[in-house]
């Protein structure tokens, strides 16, 4: 029989009598338990003890066997040891150590009697409560870390996690030991990648680790502990930019060129977003405009220079990914620009006259290069005051050039001259070549009057400078060389500002569309016809 021994004694005087003391326990559910052994040596040769021998053992405070007999007063002598065995017995609620009482006596006339004690162990109980979890805030897809209290070695682990509608094992293999001592040990994981599907909408999300204690092959308990899984920065959309110049104009849309004023960018994004994330929003910017949505076409592009069209895409998590297309030459382009003009009445030989039959006439201009794409004609057409044009004959160009013959010296003229791009763009000038001068004439019928000229309608006209040293109150539409105030200020292709995001109220026949300014507040409006 294995058990654990207490103690070893010679009993009494003469004869010395050998015993020995021994116990063997267990637990049982939450109390300890014990099992009392007694050994009496045999007792042999010229030695003889014919007395009886008693024993009273006490566990933990409670008697187990009193007066118990281990040998009666015969035989006084024995070749075999005398055993004793209590069986188990219960010390329930029993902490840190039982106490063990014996006493050994003899009666019949003898005075042998003793009592012996000692300190019982009690096992102690293995509890959940003797262990914790800490659960380390970790970035997806990288390292965390788990750390744990225990009481001692000699216990396993198994680890499992949960964010929400997912969860697993973490497999012993992927479980790395950082540090480890007898009350604590360290664990390294990695954060699965896949828990990123569980916040699509979140960059951040808390998760569970749940812990069973294993002492031997016996479940001890479980506890978990929660944990911050972040999104890693790396998880944005992935994008790319297509663009592609669009040319509504003929002439431009054959030289290949990005024209200030003409062309239009098409663009076209595509993303895909990252772990479980979804995509949001396109916002493309070229030259100082922006659309939403994954594909588009700006306005006319406003402004002139090297430019880079760039795309930002958010996804469901707010994270954004920016990336640029190919930078795009924007040639400069402005309408043709007359640079120097005249027109004066003349005769055949171009002399200057008054009542002149001829037109000399002179137009120069310039025009955007355009990368040597670009080319200006000048040219110009008349009419009587209030008549029809005539066709127009192209010029060439700052030279001067004779128009007409016959004209009466009693008729105003109107020339008009235009400077005409490849592009399409159109600069005007107009002048009026006056009547013959007179001091002062009166037209016929009494409803018409003009100073330093023929009288040619029901109106008063001057040919000279004119000084007026009152009021001027002007109740029609006031023209200068036939058009009005607005659309000398304003010619096709020039931008005017307003606050108003609404075209400009202007004169019959003056059309706008808008242009981006890139400032809060103020609208840009270009002139087309």
């Amino acid at each position: 029989m294995s058990y654990t021994a207490l103690d070893s004694i010679q009993w009494g005087g003469t004869p010395k009598i050998g015993v020995s003391f021994g116990y063997d326990s267990r637990r049982s559910g939450g109390d300890m338990q014990y099992r009392i052994y007694v050994t009496v040596a045999p007792l042999t040769g010229a030695s003889y003890f014919g007395y009886p021998i008693y024993l009273t053992v006490y566990v933990d405070g409670d008697c187990v066997d009193s007066g118990y007999t281990l040998k009666q007063a015969s035989p006084s002598r024995w070749s075999g040891s005398i055993e004793y065995d209590s069986g188990w017995v219960t010390a329930a609620g029993a902490v840190g150590s039982a106490p063990l009482s014996i006493r050994l006596y003899s009666g019949s006339g003898s005075t042998r009697d003793d009592s012996y004690g000692y300190a019982l162990p009690v096992e102690r109980v293995e509890s959940i409560g003797d262990f914790t979890l800490t659960a380390g805030d970790a970035v997806i897809g990288q390292a965390g870390t788990l750390t744990v209290t225990r009481p001692g070695y000699g216990y396993s682990f198994a680890f499992r996690y949960a964010l929400g509608s997912a969860g697993g094992s973490i497999a012993a293999g992927d479980l790395k030991t950082v540090n480890s001592s007898s009350g604590r040990v360290v664990y390294q994981w990695t954060v699965p990648e896949a828990l990123a599907q569980q916040l699509p909408e979140s960059t951040w999300g808390t998760g569970t680790v749940t812990m069973q204690v294993y002492s031997g092959g016996t479940l001890v308990g479980s506890l978990s502990a929660p944990f911050t899984a972040y999104v890693p920065e790396t998880m944005r959309p992935e994008v790319t930019l297509e663009t592609a110049v669009v040319n509504d104009n003929a002439a431009v849309q054959g030289w290949g060129v990005c024209l200030q004023g003409v062309s239009r960018m098409q663009y076209t994004a595509e993303a895909t977003a990252m772990g479980g994330a979804s995509v949001q929003e396109y916002r493309f910017r070229f030259a100082g405009q922006e659309i939403t949505g994954a594909s588009g076409t700006t306005g006319v592009v406003g402004i002139s220079g090297m430019l880079t069209p760039v795309v930002t895409v958010t996804d469901s998590r707010g994270r954004t990914t920016t990336v640029s297309g190919t930078p795009v030459t924007v040639c400069e382009y402005h309408t043709p620009a007359i640079t120097a003009s005249g027109v004066v009445r003349c005769g055949a030989d171009g002399t200057e006259k008054d009542d002149g039959a001829y037109l000399k006439v002179r137009c120069a201009a310039s025009c955007s290069e355009v990368q040597g794409h670009n080319s200006v004609q000048v040219r110009a057409r008349m009419r009587p005051m209030g008549g029809q044009w005539s066709g127009y004959t192209e010029l060439l160009n700052g030279a001067e050039q004779l128009l007409g013959g016959g004209l009466s010296p009693t008729a105003s003229y109107e020339v008009e001259l235009s400077a005409v791009d490849a592009v399409g763009g159109v600069r005007t000038v107009r002048y009026t070549a006056s009547t013959s001068q007179v001091t002062m004439h009166l037209r016929s019928g009494g409803k018409g009057a003009a100073f330093g000229k023929y009288s040619e309608g029901e109106r008063l006209e001057c040919a000279w400078p004119a000084v007026f040293y009152g009021d001027v109150a002007v109740s029609g539409a006031l023209t200068v060389n036939g058009e009005t105030v607005e659309a000398l200020a304003y010619p096709v292709g020039s931008v005017r500002l307003t606050d108003s995001a609404a075209p400009p109220e202007t004169a019959e026949g003056l059309t706008w569309e808008s242009v981006e300014t890139g400032i809060a507040g103020v609208y840009g409006w270009r002139r087309t016809s």
